[in-house]
């Protein structure tokens, strides 16, 4: 008898449904596996034969064909197990096949029936329900996950035997999701704890008005570290479709902890100095997801940038270029998201206190050209903010008059910024200033003759670049969107003059 079950499989950060045909023939008893699948879905024979037997059916007395398809797909991952049960159950006709043909099955089967936990579900399910499948059943443990899809009704298992029940309408032992929402925003450290460091305030402001990436230049106990990792409490909380995404990319890399928590808020990550290249853009076959695209639609801060492997450096510029992520594995070419607001902290030198008018600075003038060139010239153009700073007076620690700015006041005009963008870009593939291209930089900016002058002049005096022109129309714009400002002036042009890169 022929079977067919629907699944599906991971490629790359994506899905695709597959469908799992099992036949049943005359001969000596085996199963045989073909379509395309890894060690690892051939292995599940094994699996399957010992769940069922567990679970008190019985495994077909022929020679089982257990087919994958699309043959053309290559197909990894033990989340195949339930799909290939269920269907090899079919196939032998101990179970009903009446609530098969409009649902998926996904998940792990240890060798006593028990449904087990796997990552990329909520893909996966998202795949299937846009091929119009009705009902997907995933294991109870990635039941709340999964049920972030919407438009398709989930089912989660503990057993084999809970699916045998429901599918032969016995016991049901499936469970549904109950819709509960997320947790609430998360809190985090106030921007009013920094004292003495407005212009540094204001320069973060700015990059996460606008998608712009900022490296922090200062000696050591100035606040760098301190002003990045406040970052993600002023950004605006994603959107629906925003918060699908990084679900989408933290269940394929199995960020168990990180699921389990719930997709409020958006991410935050802050790798080691001891990143290697593979884990900043993705490795394996097909690949995991790196840090940069961990850090999509959130943040990547980089601490100690300058101390980091040359490669890892260097490894930023397409990302940020491109907000993309291209890699080549066993012929194959993956596209993974990158659109970070990309945030680095750096000593100014080798003892970190060149320019620090309290200490000196033991470095020679090879040691510093040498410390600077850490940083490329085309690193250091794709970043859009440089900003340096210098430990603040006495006088400014106390600020007895309460000009400092807080985390709630910064998010508040992140937040209209933002929101001004959207409106502007609504019929543009973009949605932020910083992705703004040079040649529709007139159409958005507004700029007088005035502004354009001005502009020819930094170009000239300058030695700007093309790209580092465009930079500055980009950071003006936001600089305007957060003054509420429909066109670009002089004042936001000087100001975006301010956060270009400057040697040390």
């Amino acid at each position: 008898m022929l079977a067919k079950v629907i699944t599906a499989a991971l490629d790359g950060i994506e899905a695709l449904p597959v469908t799992v045909e099992a036949y049943e023939s005359r001969g000596l008893p085996g199963t045989t596996v073909v379509g395309l699948g890894d060690t690892s879905v051939k292995e599940a024979v094994a699996r399957i034969r010992a769940a069922i037997s567990s679970s008190g059916a019985k495994y077909p007395d022929g020679h089982l064909t257990l087919n994958l398809s699309p043959a053309w797909l290559h197909k990894s991952g033990t989340h195949f197990d339930l799909a290939m049960a269920v269907c090899a159950l079919s196939a032998a006709k101990a179970v009903f096949d009446r609530e098969i043909e409009d649902t998926a099955f996904i998940g792990e089967l240890s060798l006593d029936g028990t449904v087990r936990s796997c990552r990329g579900v909520l893909p996966m399910v998202l795949a299937l329900a846009a091929a119009g499948v009705g009902r997907a059943v995933v294991p109870a443990d990635d039941l709340r996950e999964a049920s972030l899809a919407g438009g398709i009704r989930i089912l989660g298992a503990s057993t084999l035997s809970d699916v045998m029940d429901w599918l032969n309408l016995k016991e049901n032992g499936l469970t549904e999701d109950c819709g509960a929402g997320g947790p609430g925003r998360r809190t985090y450290p106030d921007y009013s704890e920094i004292k003495g460091q407005e212009q540094a305030k204001r320069a973060v402001m700015i990059a996460a008005a606008g998608g712009h990436g900022i490296l922090l230049t200062g000696s050591p106990g100035t606040g760098k570290t301190m002003l990045a990792e406040r970052m993600p409490g002023i950004l605006p909380k994603p959107s629906e479709e925003e918060l699908l995404e990084i679900a989408s990319i933290y269940s394929v890399a199995g960020d168990r902890e990180r699921l389990r928590g719930g997709f409020s808020e958006r991410p935050f990550r802050a790798p080691g100095v001891n990143l290697t290249l593979p884990g900043l853009l993705g490795n394996g076959a097909p690949p995991m997801p790196g840090e940069v695209t961990l850090a999509h639609r959130g943040v990547l801060f980089m601490d100690e940038f300058r101390e980091r492997d040359r490669r890892v450096i260097e490894g930023l510029r397409m990302p940020l270029e491109e907000r993309k992520v291209r890699l080549v594995r066993k012929g194959r070419t993956y596209v993974y998201p990158a659109d970070i607001t990309f945030a680095a902290a750096s000593n100014p030198c080798k003892c970190g206190y060149y320019g620090d008018p309290r200490h000196e600075c033991t470095c020679t003038a090879a040691e510093l050209a040498r410390y600077r060139s850490r940083i490329s010239g085309p690193i250091g153009d794709r970043i859009d903010i440089h900003v340096n700073l210098t430990a603040p007076a006495f006088s400014e620690m106390e600020d007895g008059d309460g000009s400092c700015m807080n985390t709630e006041e910064m998010r508040l005009m992140v937040e209209k910024a933002r929101k001004i963008q959207a409106r502007r870009y609504s019929g543009e593939p973009f949605g932020l200033n910083s992705l703004l291209p040079g040649h529709l930089a007139a159409k958005y900016c507004g700029m007088d003759r005035e502004v354009t002058d001005l502009l020819r002049t930094a170009y000239d005096r300058l030695d700007l670049s093309p790209r580092a022109l465009v930079k500055i129309k980009r950071l003006a714009r936001t600089i305007a969107d957060l003054e509420e400002c429909g066109s670009v002036g002089t004042k936001h042009v000087n100001e975006a003059l301010l956060y270009r890169e400057r040697g040390i």
